[in-house]
């Protein structure tokens, strides 16, 4: 999925039935000791809790707010909270908030009425700034909604099995309208608007080690187990104001690409070094206001004694690296990645073939005969048959289609 903001694409989400999203969903799990943090088997995968110890062996209703990635398990909270249309259900926390954006006191005294009395049981809310505009009559209803929706969870919870979902992870066009509330959503059914958005060039450009900026200006990004190293290169050697504009530059491009490739964690930008304090307080507060519009929320935490800035994007997604490379970092795409490109190249190619036969490498039919099965049945029942077959002549990268006898 490509996310366009002024005709430009600043995000890319990628997502597989072999590797589903579940973050949100609500799970009953059995908690136990692992390394001195509580751990759980989650329906599909498993996870750590981030909020405190359990003991052994107990049952507990936890929900997932990050992806797992490479050998990370998920991480996972007690304290659930349930997002509506413009609002947040918080049962751990009893208390009803209201966004600062909605400023005027009638309307935030008109809000509290409404709201308040759909608050049984002591459970909390938190009213959004995109519902500054909504009728309180139709937020009162979302909270007894979601107030309804948390006592179901509490009662399945008491009888069901663990590990089990209790409110399975949200859809993707659920997740969409909660990461960028009123985004319109096109449906692309077969790659061309894909395509003719850029979205071809903007993956290359999400996955290249090396990325450049401007003439003379690029960035190199190294994405680590713990950490994310973004060097800026400089072809030439400026000085003074020259180099700080050079800087500026970069920390818009370097939250630019944090963004479209999905970072998260902990990221240290190694500028060219600067004269002054002043200006390094300058490109600190430019990348600030680079990231203003990022839904992921970022901490500039400041210079490290050897003249890196450090950053904290906390997204709960897996990066695109996670995703379509393997080893997450290495330039190499995963079996997934290529399987995708060659199906893709299939419905476009495919026309006047009969009984077509898709030629892969090896781990590519053996990725397409495991996880990829589902999507192969697909394709075959849409083009009546279908043969894949492992070439172990072709390079990593290559496919090729021809007729089956």
């Amino acid at each position: 999925m490509l996310f366009l903001q002024n005709e430009e694409i600043v995000e890319i989400w990628v997502e597989g039935d072999d590797n589903p999203i579940r973050i949100g969903g609500v799970a009953l799990v059995t908690a136990r000791t692992a390394g001195g943090a509580s751990v759980a088997e989650l329906p599909d995968g498993s996870g750590y809790l981030r909020d405190g110890k359990v003991n052994d062996g107990a049952r507990v209703v936890v929900q997932v707010t990050a992806d797992g990635s490479g050998a990370k398990r998920a991480v996972l909270r007690r304290r659930v909270e349930l997002a509506g249309d413009g609002v947040v259900l918080t049962p751990f926390q009893p208390e009803l908030g209201i966004a600062s954006a909605i400023k005027a006191k009638g309307r935030r005294a008109a809000i509290r009425a409404a709201v308040q009395p759909a608050l049984a049981d002591g459970l909390g809310a938190m009213i959004r700034s995109e519902a500054a505009e909504r009728d309180v009559e139709d937020l009162a209803a979302e909270v007894s909604r979601l107030v309804d929706l948390w006592h179901a969870i509490e009662r399945a919870a008491q009888t069901a099995a663990p590990p089990c979902w209790l409110l399975p992870p949200p859809d993707l066009p659920t997740r969409v309208a909660a990461h960028r509330p009123g985004i319109a959503i096109e449906h692309d059914r077969d790659g061309t608007a894909f395509r003719d958005a850029g979205g071809e060039e903007a993956l290359d450009r999400a996955l290249a080690g090396t990325v450049a900026l401007a003439d003379g200006l690029s960035l190199v990004v190294e994405e680590g187990e713990t950490a994310t190293l973004v060097d800026v290169n400089l072809a030439r050697s400026p000085r003074g104001e020259a180099l700080v504009q050079a800087n500026l530059q970069a920390a818009a491009g370097a939250a630019a690409i944090a963004r479209l490739r999905g970072l998260r964690g902990t990221l240290l930008i190694d500028f060219p070094r600067m004269g002054g304090r002043g200006d390094r307080d300058r490109v600190a507060e430019a990348l600030r206001g680079a990231v203003a519009d990022d839904p992921a929320a970022w901490q500039v935490l400041g210079w490290t004694p050897g003249g890196m800035l450090e950053c904290l994007r906390e997204s709960p997604r897996r990066s695109l690296s996670d995703e379509l490379l393997v080893p997450p970092g290495d330039r190499r795409l995963s079996p997934r990645a290529r399987a995708w490109a060659a199906l893709d190249r299939l419905r476009r190619e495919v026309g006047g073939i009969a009984r077509p036969r898709l030629r892969v490498p090896p781990e590519v039919a053996g990725w397409l005969e495991g996880p990829g099965a589902i999507i192969v049945a697909a394709e075959r029942r849409r083009l009546g048959a279908l043969t894949v077959t492992a070439d172990p002549a072709l390079g990593p990268q290559d496919c090729a289609i021809d007729g089956d006898g």
